[in-house]
């Protein structure tokens, strides 16, 4: 029969500001000896359900223990839990001597977090079978299970606080500072397109542009600098990430580029852009949502841009996705496709062995290594200009 008990204990501590509430209670259990000596190795019996703590618990008992490994040599006992929330607890198992008293020997305590019914934490080797049998009195032994619940509560703060500290807008304050303009100092030219911006917090955001800006290669005091091979909806969006930690609205992002793989686009564009100015979040980011959504229309470019800009998992993400039967078929007649021919000869041909094609073409091998300087890295940009014209 259970025999449940509730209390409430405080732990303090002079050099903390939080107390923690307990709320224990225990279990006591019989078992029937002789009903359980033959059952097997990973079988086990379960205790009827029993609350503590407005929580429902129940014990999981291995007679002849939970591995195969132990030959049976131990029983195994786990205290299981049946509620939805998610709980820290104190727990122990402690045997009864033939007189019904705890043992001191045999108590053994563990913490734990339960997450979700159906878990259980426990003893695999709780005791040996052959020292069980010095505590069955009149063919049965008996365990009590204990069981703290652990709720750490602030001192600082009343139960009823009503002061609230909203989140930080830091972010939306520098975004409005890029928008405003206000107090910029240096400009930059970008496909025509002119932004002004505050080069001290762009030197803070990349180590690029603190070089370019502040470093000995600087460029004699310029006020304003022309940046080439890049789209002014690539910079624009650039710079919303470098003030605010984030990317522009998803729909402001499809806006920018013509076709129905436009997001996919910008993503590729803004991979390139991060990884020129060394924004290794943001071009982690561009990698996620890139993974995300990996096409027939679109994988060949995406796999020739992990391979130019050092994206090992998105390349193999890409790979993946392209050797299987039915998307190769559909990307070989793209133009990505053809262009990874020429940009990624190495990659071009693993595809194209790995179902049975035609290989490698010699004047496809020499064109990349013709190519293969600074305009050639940008001249995916182009094709996809080509494919989706930014607006």
């Amino acid at each position: 029969m259970p025999n449940g008990r509730t209390s409430r204990v405080d732990f303090t501590d002079q050099a903390s500001t939080s107390i923690t509430e307990i709320t224990s209670g225990s279990y006591r259990l019989k078992f029937g000896f002789s009903q359980i000596k033959e059952i097997g190795i990973g079988n086990f019996f379960l205790s009827p359900n029993f609350t503590i703590g407005g929580l429902e618990w129940y014990i999981k008992c291995y007679p002849e223990g939970y591995y195969a490994k132990d030959k049976g040599k131990y029983m195994s006992l786990y205290l299981s839990y049946a509620s939805e929330t998610e709980v820290s607890v104190i727990f122990e198992f402690c045997l009864l001597d033939r007189k019904g008293n705890p043992t001191t020997s045999l108590r053994s305590r563990n913490t734990h977090t339960f997450r979700r019914p159906g878990k259980y934490k426990g003893w695999s080797k709780f005791i040996k079978r052959d020292d069980l049998e010095m505590y069955v009195r009149d063919d049965h032994f008996e365990v009590i299970c204990s069981v703290a619940i652990v709720s750490p509560k602030s001192l600082a703060e009343p139960q009823n606080c009503l002061i609230v500290v909203p989140p930080s807008d830091l972010p939306e304050q520098l975004g409005q500072l890029l928008r405003s303009q206000e107090g910029t100092d240096i400009t930059f030219v970008v496909g025509g397109e002119t932004f002004y911006v505050h080069k001290l917090l762009l030197a803070l955001r990349s180590p690029v542009f603190k070089a370019e800006l502040f470093g000995p290669m600087k460029e004699n005091h310029a006020k304003r600098i022309t940046i080439e091979d890049m789209e002014p909806v690539v910079f624009k969006a650039l710079l919303h990430f470098i003030y605010t930690d984030s990317l522009p609205e998803e729909k402001e992002l499809k806006n920018s580029v013509d076709g129905p793989d436009a997001l996919t686009i910008m993503m590729q564009h803004l991979l390139v852009a991060a990884d020129r100015y060394a924004l290794e979040r943001l071009k982690l980011i561009c990698q996620k949502e890139l993974s995300k959504n990996i096409s027939a229309a679109t994988v060949a470019t995406t796999l020739a841009l992990a391979e130019q800009h050092n994206c090992p998992q998105l390349k193999d993400m890409c790979l993946e996705f392209a050797t299987a039967r039915e998307n190769y078929h559909q990307m070989v007649s793209t133009d990505g496709y053809k262009h990874l021919s020429l940009s990624c000869p190495s990659i071009f041909k693993e595809i194209e062995e790995k179902h049975g094609a035609t290989t490698l073409p010699d004047d496809f091998a020499e064109q990349a290594d013709e190519d293969n300087n600074r305009d050639q890295r940008f001249s995916l940009l182009k094709l996809f200009l080509c494919n989706g014209s930014t607006k």
